[in-house]
């Protein structure tokens, strides 16, 4: 014990010592300015740079067909490494302004490497890209090794009354925020961010859209880690693509109005409300909660674990190739197509679910199911090991079922006329009769109040067992 503890008593005084040289190194650096230790040195800025249309630094922002602007890392040579780590906030003045600007603020201090060291810079260009009038805006950071860059901002505002309705913005940066909104006027007026489309990609910073925001033409936000957040309660675009791999995604919770709508995630959380369009998802071991879908819901074959859950889908339900699927939804409009390794579908809720053909193809998991009264399509559900439950209000057209091992449970409505024909190495139960069948293949027709029109159901299952039963309400629970 005794020379553990002087072991350890030396250890602290070393690093102690490490510690305390590793300090005054700093503070040497800290001092005098330009001093380099190791390859090391110490920077530090606290200043604000503001550029306007007024000094004519560039024109006003509507006489622009994109504006671009980039947060970026050069090395001492000048050559491109990476995005930057800039925070970028696109927003509308006041009522008052005349003029747009960007205020730029470069705060940051800490540690650079003197051999990669550079120069802070703003450098603004206009192009011309296929006839129209591009400003791109370069913010070239200093390349920091260990600094606190949490201060460095560029927020370009612009004049309330100024239309820029036909105006494409595209900004870039690494692990700082980009915020897009309007604004809120003395009087409490709003002021509204107009633009023909947003473009944002980030690393690990957060992607804003806040109310008074709006996007016509398109949207395409991409990011890592960071999350991607629509703060309005609702938002209209034509085309919008919101991709982020680990981070969650919150989309508004009223309204998403667009034709097409692409959400990926590898990991992260997608919610939201209502989309008024198609959604197509590209999602992994991510979770999406959203509203009711008036359009169609595609999935990708990415899908390896994704929990979907919906209110309504007022289109089809297209899903040809997932390996991991966990589905919930109240009703579907249009027709199904699942195809999945493992599967756990629910669709339906009281006196609704399918109102269309449905064809499901899951190897393992379950399949939980109600068909309309007014259904008079074809219901294919085919399966390896999974459960089946399935539940036909009324009975309008042909059923199949088949499974190799797993159990199949049926409800039929007690008006429902059809011929039944099971098949299974296991027992099969009809409810409506004493004792249980062991033949491998049983025949009943079943006539109820309804008028026959020659459906069949027929339900197959090599080991597991199939039970059916009559019911005179029928409910989907």
């Amino acid at each position: 014990m005794k020379v553990k503890s002087g072991f350890l008593m030396y250890l602290f005084i070393f690093l102690g010592l490490i510690l305390g040289a590793c300090l005054v190194m700093v503070c040497i650096m800290m001092f005098i300015p330009g001093t380099s230790i190791f390859g090391l040195e110490w920077m530090s800025n606290n200043t604000n740079y503001t550029l306007t249309t007024y000094e004519g630094d560039f024109k006003e922002i509507s006489n622009y067909d994109t504006v671009i602007i980039n947060s970026i890392s050069k090395d001492p040579k000048g050559n491109l490494i990476e995005n930057g780590y800039f925070d970028i906030e696109i927003k509308k003045g006041y009522r008052d302004a005349t003029n747009s600007n960007l205020v730029v603020s470069n705060k940051f201090y800490g540690l650079v490497k003197t051999s990669e060291k550079t120069d802070f810079n703003i450098s603004i260009n206009e192009l011309n890209v296929d006839g129209k009038n591009h400003l791109e805006i370069n913010i070239e950071q200093v390349n920091t090794w260990l600094a606190n860059t949490s201060s460095c901002l560029a927020v370009l505002t612009i004049p309330a009354e100024q239309n820029i309705s036909g105006v494409n913005f595209i900004i870039n940066t690494k692990s700082g925020y980009i915020d897009f909104g309007g604004n809120v006027g003395r009087d409490n007026e709003p002021v509204n961010l107009n633009v023909k489309s947003l473009t944002a990609n980030s690393e690990s910073g957060v992607i804003l859209v806040k109310e008074y925001t709006t996007s016509p033409d398109f949207v395409d936000f991409s990011t890592k880690s960071g999350n991607i957040l629509f703060s309005a309660k609702s938002f209209s675009s034509q085309t919008m693509s919101v991709k982020t791999e680990s981070g969650n995604i919150t989309l508004p919770n009223t309204l998403i109005d667009t034709t097409s709508l692409t959400v990926g995630t590898n990991t992260g959380t997608v919610t939201g409300g209502d989309v008024n369009g198609s959604l197509m998802l590209d999602t992994q071991i991510g979770i999406v909660r959203l509203g009711n879908i008036y359009g169609n819901l595609n999935g990708t074959e990415k899908i390896d674990g994704t929990n979907i859950e919906v209110s309504s889908i007022n289109g089809e339900l297209l899903i040809p190739s997932a390996n991991d699927l966990i589905l919930k939804a109240n009703n579907v409009v249009g027709n199904i197509n699942i195809n999945s390794n493992k599967a756990v579908i629910n669709i339906g809720k009281d006196k609704t679910g399918i109102k269309s053909s449905a064809v499901i193809n899951a190897k393992n998991g379950s399949i939980n199911l109600f068909v309309e009264a007014d259904n008079n399509s074809i219901i294919n559900l085919t399966t390896e090991s999974a459960s089946v439950k399935a539940i036909f209000d009324t009975f309008n057209a042909n059923r199949n079922i088949t499974t190799q091992n797993g159990k199949i449970e049926v409800v039929i409505n007690q008006n429902a006329s059809l011929d039944l024909i099971t098949e299974t190495h296991s027992e099969t139960n009809l409810s409506w009769e004493e004792e249980k069948i062991n033949n491998e293949v049983c025949l009943r027709l079943i006539r109820g109040e309804n008028i026959y029109n020659s459906s069949i159901l027929k339900l197959k299952s090599n080991s597991g067992r199939i039970d059916v039963t009559r019911d005179v309400q029928v409910s989907f629970n």
